[in-house]
């Protein structure tokens, strides 16, 4: 009897075991976040405030996607992801580029949701929320033949099977703070005159098309084509996951308040101008709501460091969260006789001084 109860209590620690590897969620640490009375809550009822960062390394990843793969590059990711934890993050928004996770319009690409899911398990670990934005396609030259060439309304399909698998892989896991749909949506820029006109129309930034028309038919009303799109590809979200927020990072270029109704918390993208701030105040307080306001892209790239404190003190009381910019150099490694890197420094700085939480 002695040695059936030592097997016994054997086999219960070692399936105890097998089931705690087998389920990588069974150690999560954060709770989902959800929205109550206009403001971000965890889930030990408190306010949680989004502080953190827009996460890309060009020099050692490239697009997160590009090479995440290799063992070396994904050790990268996963430091770069430490080192924004000790700089005060609690969420980082990661970019995903549509061609990476799409083999073709109806086909996901399981080895790269796999990878994402991965991620999602280090972010978790390291207690930092994901603000997941999709669909991106930052270089022209990476997009598929079979995407570029599809009508408005089989873009709109094939985005809309993305959003349900990424949406069924990922809807256990409590870090996802938010989904957003896209990044800088617009409508038929470019296409007024050119029946050829451009997914990702101008000029870019740095080799990079961040702004992404959702339709190509000339004379499409700005406002209720992105609330029809909005629409179509939040349900599909809601065909797997019922719960994390829906948003969509939006250019700055007027009220975006009419969206209010259409996502769970409102995403200006907001660069301060030297000289010009309060034309930025004014863009977050006509966009006030009823539902948060996170300022999902800001920096000191236009204005210096003194400035952006003058927004943000006139903001105050006015935002429910912010995001800066992280590049894969620490703080100790940033050089101030280069320009990029001194600008980069000064914010890092602001963002660890000015840090609500």
């Amino acid at each position: 009897m002695r040695y059936a109860v030592v097997f016994i209590t054997i086999f219960l620690l070692t399936s105890c075991n097998e089931d705690t590897e087998s389920n990588p969620m069974t150690s999560k640490k954060l709770s989902k976040i959800v929205i109550e009375n206009g403001q971000f809550i965890n889930g030990g009822g408190d306010v949680f405030f989004p502080w953190g960062f827009n996460y890309t390394n060009a020099d050692d990843v490239g697009l997160i996607e590009d090479d995440w793969l290799d063992e070396n590059v994904w050790e990268t990711i996963k430091s770069d992801f430490t080192e924004m934890k000790d700089l005060g993050a609690n969420v980082i928004r990661i970019h995903l580029q549509y061609h990476q996770f799409m083999i073709d319009v109806e086909t996901p690409n399981q080895v790269n949701f796999d990878r994402l899911k991965e991620l999602v398990e280090y972010a978790d670990d390291q207690e930092l929320y994901l603000d997941i934005t999709c669909l991106a396609a930052y270089r022209k030259s990476d997009q598929p033949n079979y995407y570029t060439s599809l009508s408005d309304a089989e873009r709109w399909s094939t985005q809309k099977v993305f959003f349900e698998k990424i949406a069924k892989e990922l809807n256990d896991y409590p870090a996802i703070f938010a989904f957003n749909l896209m990044n800088e949506p617009v409508v038929s820029v470019g296409c007024e005159t050119n029946l050829n006109c451009e997914w990702t129309p101008g000029d870019g930034l740095g080799g990079f098309h961040f702004v992404q028309n959702v339709t190509r038919t000339p004379g499409n009303e700005f406002a209720s084509t992105l609330k029809n799109w909005m629409s179509e590809l939040s349900l599909s979200i809601r065909t797997n996951d019922s719960e994390t927020l829906i948003t969509t990072g939006l250019l700055a270029l007027g009220s975006i308040k009419q969206f209010e109704t259409d996502l769970d918390y409102l995403s200006p993208h907001i660069y301060p101008v030297s000289g010009e701030i309060q034309l930025s105040i004014d863009k977050v307080i006509s966009s006030q709501s009823d539902v948060p306001l996170v300022i999902e892209e800001t920096s000191n790239l236009y204005c210096n460091i003194q400035e952006l404190k003058e927004f943000l003190n006139g903001i105050d009381g006015k935002y429910n969260g912010l995001m800066g910019h992280y590049h894969g150099k620490p703080l100790d490694e940033l050089d101030d006789s280069i320009l990029n890197d001194a600008i980069q420094k000064n914010f890092l700085q602001f963002f660890i001084d000015n840090n609500p939480n």
